[in-house]
């Protein structure tokens, strides 16, 4: 088995640098990324084997997102720099700590998740190392069971075109050699050879979409739907097609006019529906977004009847039609309200826009200002943001925006009041500060 794979391995590392246009690595620097987890284990251990035959140097890079307690996550990056300097020889590994509520902190400035910031914070990591030492590449261990996940996720999230298509096996600088090996087979390859690795608690949680799809979905396709991997590899590849020729048939072009892109009306509306989507997605590119833009409004963009003057605003993004001209890029009146977000791990007096909170307590039953709650650390302490929700006695959710206005807030004040979230879950919204009331949902 382990043999059998190295030699698979070789094969598909050699095609991929070729697909990818690289065709020297002799004396080059190759990173590879190593959470400890069993997939970059064995990407690591099989790249160590063929380091000496393709005469590349190996640079590991492992990341301690501090997400997780700390005895764990910094255990794994301990573990992963050991096992690097335990290799013969040995492998130079870059171990990089976040600052505590650093991903957290991410996530809310860009109205995404946390797995999403902290694989956006990682790569940053991943690409300084990369320029720093002057590598070639950097691999990445994701494996056919990731693909299929990716695949399915993103069907489910309504994705479309090339995004249907999975993960590309090389993108830029990064290259994916394990896309046909399943995560059984790298499991079976270290397990043959005494290679420990460790096991992320997160994967459990189920609160994420892809562990969800991983362990509840897939095991019902594979238990009634025989095949249905080759299905939606096909699905895959097919997207990819039409996606292909979708974007042959783009008729205009973008061009950086300010904190906007705009085109020639005219090019604009001669493109069928499906092309424009294509294109206002490189749009979003050209402006560099850096928030999730719904897939529903770049569809009614698309969709739109094209009006001599037109302006539609949402995702926070401002859509307009002027003169011979169609613009588009960040709606700078909504980018102004301001907002904040305070990452809470032990006692202490916590600086907010409207003034302080006071937190004490011991750690699994804190209060804010001696008067809100008991919670337990870490909390985030932050405003609102589209979309939140909090728990009412019979167990349903009420929208924040709701609350407020029941209160009646004024809007003014709205961005201030502060929210208390607890593991994901709001947990509290403090009005009291501001003369308000409060909402505390006991656990």
């Amino acid at each position: 088995m382990g043999d059998n794979l190295e030699q698979q391995f070789s094969l598909s590392f050699d095609a991929l640098l070729r697909e990818a246009g690289v065709f020297c690595i002799s004396g080059k620097t190759v990173i590879v990324a190593v959470s400890g987890g069993a997939d970059s284990m064995a990407l690591l251990c099989l790249l160590h084997r063929l380091s000496p035959l393709r005469s590349f140097a190996l640079h590991a890079v492992t990341v301690n997102h501090r997400i997780r307690p700390e005895a764990e996550s910094m255990g794994d990056a301990l573990f992963v720099e050991s096992f690097c300097a335990s290799l013969s020889p040995p492998v130079p590994c870059t171990l990089v700590s976040l600052v505590p509520g650093e991903v957290e902190l991410t996530a809310h400035n860009r109205r995404r998740g946390i797995e999403e910031a902290a694989r956006s914070l990682r790569y940053s990591i991943l690409e300084e190392t990369a320029n720093k030492l002057g590598a070639l590449c950097i691999m990445t261990a994701h494996n056919r069971n990731d693909q299929n996940e990716t695949i399915l996720m993103r069907f489910m999230q309504g994705a479309g075109g090339s995004s249907l298509a999975g993960i590309k096996p090389h993108r830029g600088k990064y290259l994916r050699p394990l896309l046909d090996v399943t995560h059984g087979e790298l499991v079976a390859y270290l397990s043959a050879r005494n290679i420990a690795w460790k096991e992320d608690a997160t994967n459990k949680d189920v609160s994420f979409l892809r562990n969800r799809i991983r362990s509840r979905l897939v095991p019902v396709f594979d238990r009634f739907f025989t095949g249905w991997e080759t299905g939606i590899r096909s699905f895959a590849d097919k997207s990819l097609l039409d996606d292909d020729l979708c974007r042959s048939l783009i008729s205009a072009d973008w061009v950086r006019d300010g904190e906007r892109v705009r085109c020639i009306l005219a090019d604009y509306k001669k493109m069928h529906p499906a092309v424009r989507l294509r294109f206002l997605n490189d749009g979003l590119r050209l402006l560099e977004v850096d928030h999730r833009v719904s897939g529903g409004f770049l569809l009614r963009l698309a969709n739109e009847s094209i009006a001599e003057k037109l302006c539609i605003a949402g995702s926070r993004l401002l859509f307009t039609i002027e003169g011979n001209s169609v613009f588009f890029g960040l709606d700078i009146v909504q980018n102004t309200k301001s907002g904040y977000l305070v990452y809470i791990v032990s006692s202490g007096t916590y600086r907010l826009p409207f003034g302080s909170l006071d937190v004490a307590g011991e750690d699994g039953s804190v209060f804010i200002d001696r008067r809100l709650g008991p919670f337990t650390l870490p909390l985030i302490v932050r405003s609102r943001t589209g979309g939140d929700s909090i728990k009412t006695a019979d167990g349903r959710q009420k929208t924040i925006k709701k609350l407020m206005n029941d209160w009646a807030i004024p809007e003014s004040d709205r961005d201030l009041v502060p929210l208390v979230e607890q593991d994901g879950e709001i947990r509290a919204l403090y009005g009291n500060p501001l003369g308000y009331s409060d909402w505390y949902v006991h656990p």
